[in-house]
């Protein structure tokens, strides 16, 4: 499902969305010094402020996203464990769970997980694409 189709879903099951402003994705990106993929600018676009029933409970909208990855390399290096620079961390749910995706893998990279006191000794690749990952995020919110 493109971020096109899922807003579309979204919209008729009354989910009340906001999106972002394109100065809103220019602050994300001039913050962190980056380029965004561009699924997940179409993310932010449709539904970056507010997913309403989408995600709730987790943090994955523009209130939250420029302290996602400190919040993230804090849990890591407490267990001496790095975040590699080319990455971003656009989700988190209850601050024990992360995902992010690398910066140079693509338009609609694929999505990595963390979850804290899983022994994970490595990041474990979730989703195939950030697109996928929010299929799940639709199934898991009860939606679909």
């Amino acid at each position: 499902m493109d971020i096109g189709e899922l807003q579309q879903f979204l919209l008729q099951k009354n989910c009340k969305l906001r999106g972002c402003k394109s100065s809103d994705v220019k602050k994300i990106e001039n913050f962190f010094n980056i380029t965004l993929p561009s699924k997940y600018k179409d993310f932010l676009y449709a539904m970056g402020r507010d997913g309403d029933k989408f995600m709730r409970g987790s943090s994955a909208f523009y209130s939250e996203i420029l302290y996602l990855r400190e919040d993230f390399i804090d849990i890591l290096q407490e267990r001496n464990r790095i975040l590699p620079d080319e990455t971003f961390v656009f989700w988190s749910h209850q601050g024990y769970q992360f995902a992010f995706f690398f910066l140079n893998d693509g338009d609609d990279p694929p999505v990595y997980f963390y979850y804290e006191g899983k022994n994970f000794d490595n990041f474990v690749k979730k989703e195939e694409s950030f697109t996928d990952f929010l299929t799940v995020q639709l199934e898991m919110s009860g939606l679909k």
